[in-house]
């Protein structure tokens, strides 16, 4: 069911960012969610916990981030899985599009059913 949610929501936010490149809004809300929530963290260092600036910033310029890349065992997915994730993500997408018939409608509906009640 998580990967479910996570096909939807790569399709969602796809589509949002597909419409607002057709109205000329270029802004990336990920980044504004970034950047506001470090403000947000920023102020309640130096609010809040009565840091200075200062010592917020020489804390924070001497540290580092190491990246490390494991595989699990659980996290494997079979090609047969990908492919109905692929399947699933078509359905997905064609019903974000504007000029779809209540018909077509109806049957990525069902498509999108028969795909997550099936077995792989």
């Amino acid at each position: 069911m998580l990967n479910l949610a996570n096909l939807v929501e790569e399709v969602q936010i796809a589509c949002c960012r597909r419409i607002k490149l057709k109205n000329g809004d270029f802004a990336d809300e990920n980044l504004t969610m970034i950047e506001l929530d470090i403000k947000e963290t920023l102020k309640r260092l130096v609010g809040e916990l009565k840091k200075s600036p200062e010592k917020v910033f020489d804390a924070l310029k001497n540290r580092t981030v190491d990246l490390v890349f494991t595989a699990h065992p659980t996290q494997s997915v079979h090609r047969s899985l990908l492919e109905k994730h692929g399947r699933i993500r078509n359905c997905l997408t064609q019903l974000y599009a504007k000029d779809i018939t209540p018909d077509d409608r109806q049957e990525l509906d069902e498509a999108l059913q028969r795909e997550i009640t099936k077995e792989r």
